[in-house]
């Protein structure tokens, strides 16, 4: 499961950075604006578990302060940021 959500991340953070989508991806056009959501995700595969993860680390670390998605996402960088297991 780590491994899928880990790739997950990473492929969708890719697109979310700027990097033009393959045609065979949604016709080539996709929606960005992921959302304060990669904070929780990054803490647990990369900083506790140690896989390595460069496109969500960028990502996250560029809307750090994360704010809230007005869902269930809110203050995911004061509790999860670099938060040792």
């Amino acid at each position: 499961m780590a491994e899928r959500l880990r790739h997950a991340l990473g492929l969708q953070a890719k697109y979310e950075l700027g990097e033009a989508p393959p045609s065979w991806l949604c016709g080539g056009t996709l929606h960005r604006g992921l959302g304060p959501v990669t904070e929780v995700g990054l803490n647990a595969l990369s900083d506790r578990m140690g896989y390595p993860m460069s496109n969500t680390r960028t990502l996250t670390e560029r809307g750090r302060p994360a704010g809230s998605n007005d869902l269930f996402v809110a203050w995911e960088t004061l509790t999860h940021a670099a938060n040792p297991s």
